[in-house]
């Protein structure tokens, strides 16, 4: 074989193996590709390429009546057979679709104020699922009306007349308590407690004693006897509810009472230790002084003042007393006498 020969062949090997080489490069280059294209993609290129695979996201969901409970995707929905179901057990949830919209139907009609679990499994058009859960009460379409007599905001240790923490209501309109729902607060501290299901005529009064010692005796009075709970401060003549949430404040707080979730509070009192004054700076108070304010129920200044306050100098033995329960404010409100409490009787 020639010199020139051998030369040739040499370079036909040559170019061979750098056209293997760049076919080797350009594939390692591609596969690459496809892998950041898969894995680190934006939304919109993978839905070119998987399809749709986000499942169906909940935009709203609320009560719409006793019976009904709205959800609301962001975008048209299905729902599979018997897939949605609801706690007390005595329920049952039937659901149907309407484009994004589903709406759920009760059987029986949830209890005013009643805890109830609802949960279920929504498809979109291409099959992705999503599962719900949500937990709301029992809508109240006939709240008692409730305004705060008189509390006790103080444990008197009096040997003869013993009192401990409790807000007193009259009932100006008659209804049902279930869902109506009362907060305090000191500085510090935010306490709530939800009433019970219980029907209520107007002109009755209720007790809702806020530092329970924890004994039997102390019951929830929803039915027709109102002698069935002892305890401090219970009388046959007030309807007792009882609450371990925590105490009132002693000195200076605010109590609000709402009709139902989410509302501005119907009733309630800031009141506040004399000796201060200047800028509220809790905002614990703030916040129920506020709801307040923004219900047309209290004077509030911009920004809050303890002055705004009922002011009083605290005491163990007097309580404070509502002066008249057509008007509200701190001059709707007054210090009764030392000893003077009368837990559970109209004055």
């Amino acid at each position: 074989m020639s010199k020139e020969r051998a030369m040739d062949r040499m370079r036909v090997r040559v170019k061979r193996a750098a056209g293997m080489a760049r076919l080797f490069t350009r594939a390692l280059v591609m596969g690459l590709a496809m892998w950041v294209v898969t894995g680190c993609s934006p939304p919109a290129i993978e839905s070119a390429v998987l399809g749709d695979i986000r499942p169906p996201v909940v935009k709203n969901a609320r009560l719409e009546s006793g019976y009904e409970f709205i959800l609301e995707f962001d975008e048209p929905v299905r729902v599979p057979k018997d897939s949605f179901s609801a706690e007390p057990k005595r329920l049952t949830a039937q659901a149907e679709s309407s484009e994004n919209v589903v709406s759920v139907l009760f059987e029986p009609q949830p209890s005013p104020g009643e805890v109830v679990t609802l949960a279920g499994t929504v498809q979109d058009m291409c099959g992705n699922s999503t599962r719900v859960q949500v937990q709301f009460k029992g809508y109240n379409d006939r709240p008692a009306g409730l305004v705060i007599t008189e509390i006790q905001t103080a444990k008197n240790t009096s040997k003869k007349a013993p009192h401990r923490d409790y807000i007193e209501f009259l009932v100006k309109k008659a209804g049902n308590l279930g869902g109506i729902y009362v907060q305090w607060a000191s500085s510090t501290k935010t306490m709530r407690f939800d009433f019970p299901a219980c029907e209520v005529r107007a002109g009755e009064v209720i007790v809702l004693h806020v530092a329970p010692e924890g004994v039997a005796e102390e019951k929830n009075e929803t039915g027709s006897d109102l002698g069935l709970s002892g305890g401090i401060d219970a009388t046959a003549q007030g309807r007792d509810f009882w609450s371990d949430a925590g105490g009132l404040p002693d000195a200076s707080g605010a109590i609000t009472v709402h009709e139902r979730e989410g509302a501005l509070p119907v009733d309630g009192i800031f009141y506040a230790d004399s000796s201060k004054s200047g800028t509220l700076e809790s905002a614990k108070l703030i916040a129920l002084a506020r709801e307040l304010a923004d219900a047309g129920l209290w004077k509030l200044d911009v920004p809050p003042l303890w002055e705004n306050a009922l002011l009083w100098k605290p005491s163990t033995s007097r309580p404070l007393v509502r002066t008249s329960t057509s008007a509200y404010g701190a001059n709707a409100w007054g210090i009764g006498e030392s000893g003077s409490q009368s837990p559970g009787i109209a004055n």
